[in-house]
């Protein structure tokens, strides 16, 4: 059983709230692996389109357990991911898509006002910033882009607005995306799967997938029963990397994420009055935000990689990054250095080469669709991908299932193993030397420079053209 983050301590009940687990056989129309935002969402989408079509949930702990419940609770647009996006799907449907996902974050909103899912939504925004002199105008290239497109979602802070916002003196310019919201995902996570039961979904909890049957009739094999469907729908986002058609193209990697004490007045003293969130371009990134109760939430992405993508839990409560994770904390937060730290808590997230989810259907076995790889960044794009599953699976042929993201292009894939642990291991050690040689102003290696800029692409894009202040 994984462990517990903050946020799903908070969702959960006193009473212990687990569905039930599947128990013998089931025939079904659409089988769903995987109880987190993006199979919740798939469920929900199929359920309002046709209320007769039967839909299963299988979920291997409690929905939620995954990386749907262990985020920064950063509900984000594609806009950062804008030049990635509009490479793999032309000019029109980027912007489109773009659009999309900022009506996205906005939907989520009103979904939860509709269904009383008490998820702390709050529209307060998202700050990109760079905490060191080369990560300055990282954010230049895709505003340049987006504004050739008509879309300006970025506002340029001054330096006293972005210390005012941040509660930070250590950033080095930064912009605004007003369109980002916050959320408590724990809660979001386990109001979905009220509204996906409410509408007639049957979820099996503690029911993980031990065998997904590869045939005309495809079917998933359980501990305790096995499910047949006319079509199966993989949400398993990390975990996904465990299929063999998966290994080289997704990488899981961890990210952990610490939670203080309640400290509103010390918060409210540093300018943080709102939930805005915040990250920074590093290669492993840093990521915050404070909560309604005033918490500060702060994570670092890229912790850990497994071998052979054997995830296990051994991503539930990675200790050893703790400390470094608060020392963070306390190096762009001084006055909190003395502010316990409550919680903390680990989970595998996913990079891929170019920065985005991949969707589709398996070779050979077109009934079996995936959709996964959100790289840190799943909480509001993860409704999209709802609407794209669905539409795959209904057989509608609409904007959804045609998408470019469709069987689109997966970019660079990943070597076998054990070269990709070998590789993996050796880019993220030179990636934390050139952070720490950048936060120094002193020149990184060369090599390291070259190993770093290797690794899959994190939540945020660096500037690929070096500006004049590197």
């Amino acid at each position: 059983m994984a462990s517990r983050s903050f946020w799903l301590q908070q969702a959960l009940s006193t009473k212990y709230d687990m569905l039930p687990s599947l128990q013998g056989d089931l025939k079904t129309d659409i089988c769903i692996v995987g109880g987190g935002f993006t199979g919740l969402w798939t469920a929900i989408n199929i359920k309002q389109f046709d209320p007769s079509i039967g839909v299963v949930i299988l979920e291997k702990d409690i929905c939620g357990g995954g990386a749907s419940g262990r985020n920064g609770g950063f509900c984000m647009t594609w806009m950062s991911k804008a030049i990635s996006l509009l490479k793999i799907t032309g000019g029109q449907e980027g912007v489109r898509l773009l659009r999309e996902s900022e009506n996205a974050v906005k939907d989520i909103g009103q979904f939860c006002l509709d269904h009383k899912i008490d998820c702390q939504f709050r529209l307060d925004g998202w700050i990109w910033t760079a905490s060191n002199d080369p990560q300055i105008d990282a954010w230049q290239e895709t505003i340049d882009k987006l504004d050739k497109l008509g879309l300006n979602p970025y506002e340029l802070l001054d330096d006293n607005q972005l210390s005012a916002m941040t509660g930070s003196t250590l950033h080095k310019g930064g912009v605004f995306e007003k369109g980002v919201a916050t959320v408590q995902p724990g809660m979001l996570a386990r109001g979905l799967r009220r509204v996906a039961s409410d509408l007639g979904v049957r979820i099996f909890e503690n029911t993980g997938m031990l065998e997904l049957v590869r045939q005309t009739s495809p079917g998933v094999v359980t501990k305790n029963g096995r499910v047949r469907a006319e079509s199966i729908v993989l949400a398993l986002n990390a975990w996904a990397h465990e299929l063999p058609e998966f290994r080289r193209t997704v990488l899981p990697i961890s990210a952990t994420v610490i939670a203080t004490k309640p400290v509103p007045e010390k918060l409210d003293s540093l300018g943080m009055t709102g939930c805005t969130a915040v990250s920074d371009s590093r290669f492993l990134v840093n990521f915050y935000r404070p909560t309604i109760d005033g918490r500060l939430v702060w994570g670092i992405g890229g912790g850990t990689i497994p071998f052979a993508g054997r995830l296990g839990t051994r991503f539930d409560n990675l200790i050893q990054q703790k400390a470094t994770v608060a020392s963070a904390l306390r190096r762009f937060c001084p006055t909190l250095k003395d502010t316990e730290v409550e919680y903390s808590w680990s989970g595998p997230a996913t990079r891929t080469s170019n920065g985005l989810p991949m969707f589709g259907s398996l070779p050979g076995a077109e009934r079996i669709i995936f959709g996964h790889g959100y790289v840190g960044n799943g909480v509001g794009p993860s409704y999209l991908g709802g609407k794209i599953l669905a539409a795959i699976a209904l057989d509608q042929k609409n904007e959804w299932s045609e998408s470019p993201l469709v069987n689109g292009p997966i970019g660079r894939r990943l070597p076998p193993e054990p070269f990709r642990f070998i590789g993996g291991k050796l880019v993220r050690a030179a990636s934390i030397r050139v952070d720490q040689a950048h936060d120094k102003n002193t020149k990184p290696a060369r090599l390291d420079s070259f190993l770093a800029s290797l690794g899959p692409s994190s939540l945020t894009p660096r500037n690929s053209v070096p500006n004049s202040k590197r």
